[in-house]
């Protein structure tokens, strides 16, 4: 899932590559075909209440992470969606884990649970993106104008930039809700998910965007979270190598005495 867009980063990247970017697939008509179970469920009303059940819903995977380190160990093969609670197609979407040499990286993708996210998302690639592209031959022609140009530039435009703007208001105001949650602070990986997009903004923007929708990537808001712990002992392959020359070098002699 390396290429779904399911971070805020991550869809300010999709935006400045409209114009070269790969035919989109969207990630949150992909995410709701089943609902989520209540822990993860944001509401779909006002500002203020968005920014409360995503602040409750953030902390609570947050602490979730937190639980998972020691967690980890217990199971064979760890399950992530039994584990998250979630259906398998949800939890590809939302949490990555990645075993190196002897530790375990989780980055939870909080950003997808947000109403204000998953609009937005939508829009830019069921609507947005074909549109722009329909309009996008007549950006180095301004003087020249036709009804895909116009309807691109004082419809489908202006409604993405006002959703855009909206989700930025709400990431914001939930990282200021959650700015005193030690939880939360200690999970927060807004940061290295910026870094993971960090090429884009050394190549050319879509040509004719707003610059509402070219921001800056270091001021990009972002609910993902990240955590890193030690991988289990008994996971660890170097280990277990160690061990085996360990015991192929003295275990006979141990056994002969």
């Amino acid at each position: 899932m390396e290429s779904a867009i399911r971070s805020v980063p991550a869809l300010a990247a999709g935006l400045r590559r409209t114009h070269c970017h790969p035919l989109p697939v969207s990630s949150t008509a992909l995410f709701g075909q089943r609902a989520l179970v209540p822990l993860y469920q944001v509401e779909n009303g006002s500002q203020d209440r968005e920014i409360a059940g995503a602040a409750h819903a953030v902390s609570t995977v947050a602490d979730m992470l937190r639980r998972l380190a020691s967690a980890y160990g217990e199971w064979r093969d760890f399950d992530v969606p039994a584990f998250f609670n979630l259906w398998p197609e949800q939890a590809r979407l939302l949490v990555h884990i990645s075993e190196r040499v002897s530790t375990v990286h989780v980055t939870f993708y909080a950003d997808l649970l947000l109403p204000s996210f998953q609009r937005v998302e939508r829009y830019w690639a069921e609507e947005f993106f074909p549109a722009f592209h329909a309009a996008h031959p007549f950006h180095r022609q301004p003087d020249r104008r036709t009804s895909y140009n116009e309807h691109f530039l004082e419809i489908t435009q202006p409604k993405m930039v006002a959703y855009w703007e909206r989700l930025l208001r709400v990431v914001r105001a939930v990282q200021e809700e959650l700015s005193t949650d030690p939880t939360f602070l200690a999970a927060a990986g807004g940061g290295e998910e910026r870094e993971r997009w960090r090429r884009v903004w050394q190549e050319e923007p879509a040509p004719g965007l707003p610059a509402a929708l070219l921001p800056g990537l270091d001021e990009l808001p972002s609910l993902t979270l990240s955590m890193n712990f030690p991988l289990p002992a008994h996971r660890q392959l170097g280990r277990l190598r160690r061990l085996r020359r360990t015991w192929e070098r003295f275990g006979p002699r141990r056994r002969s005495g």
